[in-house]
């Protein structure tokens, strides 16, 4: 390999991974991953960067699968890295898994997950 296309192959190879880290990535949440808590009002998910909650979201189900009712998601007008989704409902004690994705300005779409328990 000739040193102009080792140059070419790394300088691909450097820019290629700049942009696999400009997808949003989950900071924090709340309830944060692992707690336990009584039954949240919200949910809360900070990301690294602006989300557009239009195509960004989340879905809550009990430990035997069953959706819970939530509303629409937005961003908070403070920090529009933030994703708000209300929980239209009680929860009942026991575990809970979000499945949340999200999608900035870059138009890619990333999704993960987390678990959180609520008690009386």
């Amino acid at each position: 390999m000739s040193k102009i296309s080792t140059s070419l192959a790394l300088i691909t190879a450097i820019l290629s991974g700049g942009v696999a880290l400009a997808h949003p990535q989950l900071e924090t949440s709340d309830p944060a991953a692992g707690a336990t808590t009584s039954s949240p009002k919200q949910i809360r998910i900070t990301f690294n960067e602006v989300v557009i909650p239009k195509f960004s979201g989340i879905e809550i189900k009990d430990k035997v699968g069953r959706a819970v009712a939530i509303g629409k998601s937005s961003v908070d007008p403070a920090d529009k890295k933030r994703l708000v989704v209300p929980v239209k409902e009680e929860l009942s004690p026991g575990e809970y898994k979000v499945d949340w994705h999200a999608v900035s300005d870059d138009t890619h779409r990333v999704k993960g997950s987390y678990s959180f328990s609520v008690t009386r």
